[in-house]
């Protein structure tokens, strides 16, 4: 007797994967390119592990020479929650924060090239967060292990990327690449915080939040960086909003692609007599 389509619709969503598929669906309607279940390397356990999704979108100014291109990958991990995910947090510190040359990011360029710090701060998303998330729990006991699960697979995925990245578009282009670790959830998110002077913990509903991971591993070194974490209604608006930063970048770096110099390949060496 064949299974009612209502039981295999209760069962998927009962799963979350109609969560990746609302994800994957919002990434396609805003012009973003979208793999779903895609393996990297996890140094740590030596063996692959599965992204929800991996995103990207390449914004390029390639009618003149030096040609300039930027891309933005997102990857995402996608958490499905009836019950809140909380995180505590507390004001950032002056030095602290993932900006600038501090994201996760692959250049082609010698430094300042075609986008500085501020070509790169001036539009983009979650710059300037009023707290960061320094940790979490799920307000259901056992289920903490979720929020961990996703934060370290985008941060991972994020590294396994960037250390494999070459996206050169010829052999005189100024590219530059970044990486964003991101959790995307359906259902609630709360923060938890003191108000400055206070010695009562706050709390409110938020749609999003910058966790700020510092990790330490013998395979991974020591490493600091944010994972931005938003709910699934929020992540249309945030497509906007990365995708504007995207443009503007790349804006920057065509009115600046006088100033791409090109990296040596490693190992490289210059003759000092080109004739030998």
């Amino acid at each position: 007797m064949p299974i009612p389509i209502e039981k295999v619709l209760e069962a998927a969503q009962k799963a979350g994967f109609d969560s990746e598929l609302k994800v994957a669906a919002c990434l396609s309607v805003a012009g973003w390119n979208a793999n779903q279940n895609v393996y990297f390397v996890d140094k740590d356990e030596g063996k692959g592990r599965e992204l929800d999704v991996a995103a990207y979108r390449i914004f390029n100014g390639v009618d003149e020479k030096p040609e300039v291109t930027c891309v933005i990958n997102l990857l995402i991990e996608v958490k499905k929650t009836a019950d809140p995910f909380i995180f505590y947090s507390n004001k950032p510190r002056s030095y602290e924060g993932p900006r600038g040359f501090g994201l996760f990011n692959w250049s082609n360029t010698e430094p300042p090239g075609p986008l500085g710090y501020k070509g790169i701060e001036r539009s983009r998303p979650f710059k300037n967060p009023e707290h960061l998330a320094r940790s979490y729990a799920a307000f259901r006991d056992g289920k903490t292990n979720q929020i961990q699960s996703g934060i370290l697979s985008a941060f991972k995925a994020a590294i396994h990327e960037q250390e494999r990245c070459d996206e050169t578009y010829s052999d005189v282009s100024g590219d530059i690449c970044f990486f964003i670790p991101m959790m995307v959830v359906e259902g609630p998110l709360y923060e938890c915080f003191f108000e400055e002077g206070a010695d009562t913990l706050s709390a409110r509903e938020v749609d999003e939040v910058v966790y700020m991971q510092n990790y330490h591993s013998e395979n991974y070194g020591r490493v600091s960086n944010g994972v931005f974490i938003m709910t699934l209604r929020a992540f249309p608006a945030k497509l906007v909003e990365l995708t504007q930063w995207g443009e503007s970048m790349l804006a920057t770096m065509v009115e600046n692609r006088d100033k791409v110099k090109r990296k040596k390949p490693l190992g490289s060496t210059i003759s000092p007599n080109p004739a030998q």
